[in-house]
């Protein structure tokens, strides 16, 4: 009897429904207990963040500093995020931050300080990432690195985690652990700009620079070669955060440019918006030199948060008097929205701007038209200008992107 297939399949079912039932007795029994520690491991985390309890702190300090000098901030949506402020001004603003991991969830707190310019901590209170190699990110002695870290740097809002990078901005990465690294810098990023921003979500605009869709190296400029004086050194920036969902609405769109198409050195019209930018021979249009430039047609008004440009970037070359700008009248006479300027000189007869210079590079050349409150530009129209390379190069243009709604 016990050899036989019946026997055996019952024995296997009931052995099953046991194992089931222990299972979710289990799962129910211990759900309310786990909660709670999750929760009182955010609660501690949001406390120590914000500077109100010490590593040695037993549950009852903890506990009692949440209640007593932290709030949360009042909503005034359902999409804004949850920020905790202190009750004194000293104390700043914390988020929670969440992302996956190579392994699994990492999750954590963020708090700035008061003027929200620096980083007052960071806590990780949970991750399943590698022992001395992910799992670093939770090491106190890594986490150090982020109190008091700027924020802001010449206009430009985020931090960076890299192993070969520096700057104010910068924090050092962990050797085999990028991907970890990539995922919470990115995570991070989104809860500074949501803080900055008093509680808009945002995330990061993906610009498509995977190692497939653009020509990675960039060559350094010439010792010997005169710089600008608005000339800044510039590696790659922290990513582009504005609120979620928007897409390349120039993808595909019709461009015009100051001179006709007969009259362009190489190139085609329609190349500046296909998507493709690399800089190699054949993915750019050639104007020539002097002060020329290029409109895309979204083909409707739309909201748009940034303007991305690529010039040719295969050679070290500075392009001098790049203006961008938005508006609805295609003649550019009407309601005309300047998103970038730097030409300090005034060459180009459209004001003198007030930022810098860049060498061209593969992660393009960036205008913000996200406005102070994240609510973006309305435009139809977008005009690049550019005036030749300061050693004399032509106008050169691979690649114009509009990210928006």
């Amino acid at each position: 009897m016990k050899n036989s297939f019946a026997y055996s399949l019952a024995f296997t079912l009931g052995l099953c429904a046991a194992c089931a039932a222990l299972l979710t007795f289990a799962t129910t029994h211990w759900e309310g207990l786990i909660r709670a520690n999750e929760d009182y491991a955010r609660t501690r985390a949001i406390v120590s963040a914000l500077g109100l309890c010490g590593e040695n702190a037993d549950s009852g300090e903890v506990l009692a500093a949440f209640r007593d000098r932290i709030k949360l901030r009042e909503k005034s949506s359902a999409d804004e995020a949850d920020i905790y402020v202190g009750s004194s001004e000293e104390l700043g603003y914390a988020i929670e931050v969440m992302t996956q991991g190579r392994y699994g969830p990492i999750r954590g707190v963020l708090a700035l300080e008061p003027d929200r310019l620096r980083i007052k901590a960071l806590r990780i209170y949970e991750q399943q990432e590698t022992p001395g190699l992910g799992g670093e990110v939770a090491n106190p002695v890594w986490l150090a690195q982020f109190n008091g870290l700027p924020v802001v740097g010449e206009g430009t809002e985020g931090i960076i985690i890299s192993n070969t990078l520096k700057g104010p901005n910068v924090v050092d990465g962990i050797s085999g652990a990028s991907m970890t690294t990539f995922y919470l810098g990115t995570a991070l990023n989104a809860a500074i700009a949501t803080l900055r921003s008093g509680g808009q979500k945002l995330a990061a605009v993906d610009f498509g620079l995977g190692a497939d869709a653009v020509t990675r190296a960039t060559p350094g400029y010439p010792k010997n070669q005169v710089l600008p004086e608005h000339y800044r050194a510039q590696t790659q920036r922290p990513p582009f955060m504005a609120p979620p969902g928007v897409t390349n609405l120039a993808l595909g769109k019709p461009a015009t440019y100051s001179l006709e198409e007969d009259d362009f050195v190489d190139g085609f019209a329609d190349q500046v918006t296909d998507g493709i930018k690399k800089s190699g021979e054949g993915d750019y249009v050639d104007l020539g030199p002097g002060l020329q430039w290029v409109q895309v047609d979204l083909g409707a008004e739309h909201t748009v948060y940034c303007v991305v440009v690529w010039h040719f970037y295969r050679n070290p070359i500075i392009y001098r008097d790049v203006v961008m700008q938005l508006a609805n009248d295609p003649e550019f006479k009407e309601g005309v929205v300047t998103v970038f300027n730097n030409d300090r000189e005034n060459n180009s007869g459209l004001g003198a701007g007030t930022d810098y210079a860049h060498m061209a590079a593969w992660w393009g050349e960036v205008g913000d038209a996200r406005g102070p409150d994240n609510a973006g530009t309305r435009c139809r129209y977008v005009r690049v200008y550019t005036n030749g390379g300061y050693a004399g190069e032509s106008n050169r243009f691979v690649e114009i992107a509009v990210y928006g709604k």
